[in-house]
């Protein structure tokens, strides 16, 4: 056992780790410059920590990880290197530390395996079944081909080919071979918190806010990883390590940006020095600070206050900004930032948390570059775009980058063959266009309340869609709402918001309120609208417990909201803003009670008879996200998914999501599939994507946006209706939400 030992032990086994990598990473990197692909991916540490690890008996690999870790500053001095990677690939240094921790995390995540069914199990399973299963099967299968949801007949290429690989066999979870204890995890973490990631040599290669992304996204990976569960106590025990790593000075600013901004560990930071000492070592933001001193206590927010009038006082010269230095920060820490930018960041910081965004609003490129190939598929492979959605993205992108003019060209040739509209976009003068002032001669002008066969239609009850964008329509809606609340006792509401996925920051473009008869589109961008008007009828509406306002999910809709109007006070404490979501899991909840639920469903919900998620609690497996998820944001499509699946290939991947009960599996499935299971009918999503910010809005688009507001009534009528039946009046379930409470920006309350 000796000559093992001294094989495996901490310092040889961190010596053939780091020699290792210096020669795979270089074989890895070098294949990359002679491949074709402009990138083919990150170095695949999962792989690497594999070849390093496996050969390590399981029972003395869990103090390993920690013995490596401690060792590794020390190995750094003892051998003069700082960084280690491949000669010649500046790119693919790191620090000792930091090789560790990404080969540690990518070790420790649990990975899916294929496993392919035993063909004579399966034999005799159905031999057991007997005749009558046989049957049965080949009735299922009838009616698929008559529907024509055969192979063969047509559904998405992803569809078929999932449905193709469930008959081979199916997905299992292996976890990983060493199980952290609550103890073994708090070891790692302290020595995990101390390790800055590399950034300065990543910024030649990467945009900055990318960067930040992917500095994020390791850290949740540790977290997922020490704590799969989210157990409180152990998050508490986390917290207070992190605090103690605060106090002492050596926490990395990766770490401590991080768990600044997580709601429940934060709450550890009981200090508000902690933003100075941010501040000092890294490249603070505002969010971050918003969300570190959200919904404190009033004494704490006014030393945040405080803290923040030293920062700015630091900047005003070199040695103020040495004497404020906080003491406990380590002479030694290696993210101490220099004078100048720390009077970037602060200036920065001050600007933002007053609201005053000065950076530039486009489209980053690469998720430009990625929208274009993305729709490009939608519109021409999958057909679930039109060539009007098709046209509106290409016009805002080109408004925005003039400069990518060529690479829609050559995607639309290339890529798409599509040489009519490659000759269209290459005579354009992207210099001359309006971002939002869109000239599209595809745009269909059909009437956005015309019935259609396919998608969930509004009743003859709804007259008109509206559009606010005057002075004059803007006071006229808010005495029609001081109207019926003088004449209803309650007045409901349908409620949702669209903002634009191509401008950066984002926020709220367009606020849908449906009433019974009518739908408003307020156009919260019109220069025909005071600000103060805004305020008032934002306000009324918000603030006025007698309406109720119906959204789903909507604490993204009122964040966007409150981006565009941040002053607005009723936006962070608004009254009788209730979620159909969770109204519909209560009913759930009751259905799942009876003792014959089948039967009441197939008289009051007949579109759930064969969904198994009407149950009370009970998990029907894994559900992805469709495209018609609330939770993929009604109006954007994440182009940091686009951008992080291309630049973090083989690393640690961000974790999935704790199993979740069928009810919420089934409100993750997004508005579209709700209204198909309750209404009869999905949604038509194909505007879920498109250019918010253009005026006017086209006509589809109209369709689209009154109906996700309008639909939050259909449902709140279904579920009313279901509720009597079963004896109890909805407003109890209704009273039973927690209100929406949200702490104002930081400096709305008193200037710095």
């Amino acid at each position: 056992m000796s000559d093992f030992m001294s094989n495996t032990n901490a310092l040889n086994l961190l010596h053939n780790a780091v020699k290792s990598y210096e020669k795979d990473a270089a074989t890895f990197y070098m294949a990359n410059e002679k491949a074709t692909s402009k990138f083919t991916g990150r170095f695949d540490f999962k792989h690497f920590a594999k070849k390093i690890f496996d050969p390590i008996e399981t029972e003395i690999l869990s103090n390993l990880y920690v013995e490596m870790l401690e060792e590794s500053h020390a190995y750094m001095n003892a051998h003069q290197k700082t960084r280690v990677g491949a000669q010649g690939f500046q790119h693919s240094f790191v620090t000792v530390p930091e090789l560790l921790l990404n080969m540690i995390l990518a070790y420790q995540l649990p990975h899916q395996k294929f496993v392919p069914f035993d063909k004579e199990k399966d034999k005799q399973k159905e031999e057991e079944q007997g005749i009558e299963g046989n049957q049965e099967e080949k009735v299922e299968k009838d009616k698929t081909e008559t529907s024509g949801g055969g192979e063969s007949s047509g559904g998405s290429r992803k569809k078929r080919r999932n449905s193709q690989a469930a008959k081979r066999g199916k997905n299992v979870t292996i976890s990983p071979r060493v199980t952290l204890t609550t103890e073994l995890s708090a070891k790692l973490l302290d020595q995990m918190l101390e390790i800055p990631l590399s950034s300065e040599v990543c910024k030649i290669f990467l945009h900055i806010e990318l960067i930040k992304y992917f500095q994020s996204k390791l850290w949740k990976t540790a977290k997922y990883v020490l704590c799969p569960s989210n157990c409180p106590k152990q998050l508490a025990l986390f917290g207070e390590i992190i605090a103690k790593s605060t106090k002492s000075g050596l926490i990395s600013f990766n770490a401590l940006n991080f768990f600044m901004h997580d709601p429940v560990i934060n709450r550890q930071l009981e200090d508000p020095i902690t933003i100075l000492h941010a501040l000092y070592i890294g490249p603070l933001n505002s969010q971050t600070v918003e969300v570190f001193a959200a919904n404190r206590s009033d004494q704490f927010r006014q030393r945040c206050r405080e803290v923040l009038r030293t920062a700015v006082h630091a900047s005003k010269d070199p040695l103020t900004f040495k004497l404020s230095k906080p003491d406990f920060i380590a002479k030694t820490h290696s993210d101490r930032v220099k004078y100048r930018d720390f009077v970037d960041t602060v200036e920065q910081l001050v600007r933002d948390l007053n609201g005053e965004y000065q950076g530039s609003t486009g489209i980053h490129t690469g998720w430009a570059c990625a929208a274009i190939k993305k729709f490009g598929q939608k519109r021409y492979v999958d057909k679930t775009w039109k060539d009007e959605n098709y046209y509106d993205l290409i016009w805002t992108v080109l408004a925005q980058r003039p400069h990518l003019k060529k690479f829609v060209v050559d995607v639309l040739e290339k890529n798409f063959k599509d040489f009519n509209a490659a000759r269209f976009w290459r005579r354009m003068q992207p210099y001359q266009m309006n971002a939002t002032q869109i000239f599209n001669q595809n745009v269909s002008t059909e009437d956005p309340l015309k019935m259609s066969d396919e998608f969930l239609n509004f009743p003859p009850q709804m007259k008109h869609i509206i559009i606010v964008s005057t002075e004059k329509e803007m006071r006229d809606l808010q005495m029609l709402l001081e109207y019926k609340v003088s004449r209803e006792e309650i007045v409901y509401v349908g409620v949702d918001a669209e903002w634009s996925a191509y401008v950066s920051p984002s926020r709220a473009t367009i606020l849908q309120m449906a009433l019974y008869d009518c739908t408003y589109i307020i156009d919260l961008e019109s220069a025909a609208i005071s600000p103060d008007t805004y305020n008032l009828v934002l306000s009324y509406l918000f603030y006025t417990p007698e309406i109720v306002k119906i959204g789903f999910q909507f604490n993204e809709d009122l964040h966007q909201l409150r981006a565009a109007f941040r002053n607005c006070k009723e936006l962070y404490k608004p009254n009788n803003v209730v979620c159909v979501g969770k109204l519909i899991m209560d009913l759930m909840d009751e259905v799942g009670k009876l003792e014959f639920g089948e039967d009441f469903k197939r008289d009051w919900l007949p579109f759930m008879i064969e969904d198994p998620s009407l149950t009370s609690g009970k998990d029907i497996g894994n559900t992805s996200l469709d495209e018609s998820g609330k939770q993929a944001n009604t109006s954007s499509i994440d182009l940091n998914e686009s951008v992080s699946n291309e630049s973090v290939e083989g690393g640690p991947s961000e974790p999935k999501p704790v199993k979740e009960d069928g009810k919420q599996q089934f409100l993750n499935k997004g508005l579209s599939y709700i209204c198909e299971k309750l209404l009869g009918r999905p949604l038509d999503k194909t505007e879920q994507c498109s250019v918010w910010d253009r005026r006017p809005l086209r006509h589809l688009q109209l369709r689209y946006a009154a109906m996700d507001a309008y639909c939050m009534l259909m449902l709140y009528d279904k579920c009313k209706d279901v509720f009597a039946k079963l004896g109890y009046d909805v407003r109890e379930f209704l009273a039973k939400q927690t209100p929406i409470r949200i702490s104002l920006p930081l400096l709305s309350e008193e200037q710095l």
